[in-house]
């Protein structure tokens, strides 16, 4: 960790919402408290928050989720159900 603890900033994980199983949103996060209480306001129904990811960089972390978002429609033929876009390119990053 860096100097007064800003090291990670630029560092994320992925993750997912599971719901029953199964997985109801893909995501990167470098700050998986914030955006877990964001999915929350936002009303998204889920069990819990998975991370899937060790932190690694920004780029890192978007390929993973295009990766994740990739194996989900392969497996299933469609995006989670809270995900708005199928390619895993997002307009802001928390």
């Amino acid at each position: 960790m860096g100097f007064f603890g800003f090291g990670n900033k630029k560092k994320a994980v992925t993750y997912k919402l599971v719901k029953n199983n199964r997985a109801v949103y893909v995501g990167t996060t470098n700050s998986p408290k914030l955006r877990n209480a964001q999915h929350i306001a936002a009303g998204k129904k889920y069990d819990y928050m998975q991370i899937t990811s060790p932190r690694v960089s920004k780029s890192e972390a978007e390929r993973r989720e295009t990766r994740n978002l990739s194996s989900y429609r392969k497996a299933t033929g469609k995006k989670p159900k809270y995900n708005k876009t199928s390619n895993g390119k997002f307009n802001k990053w928390y």
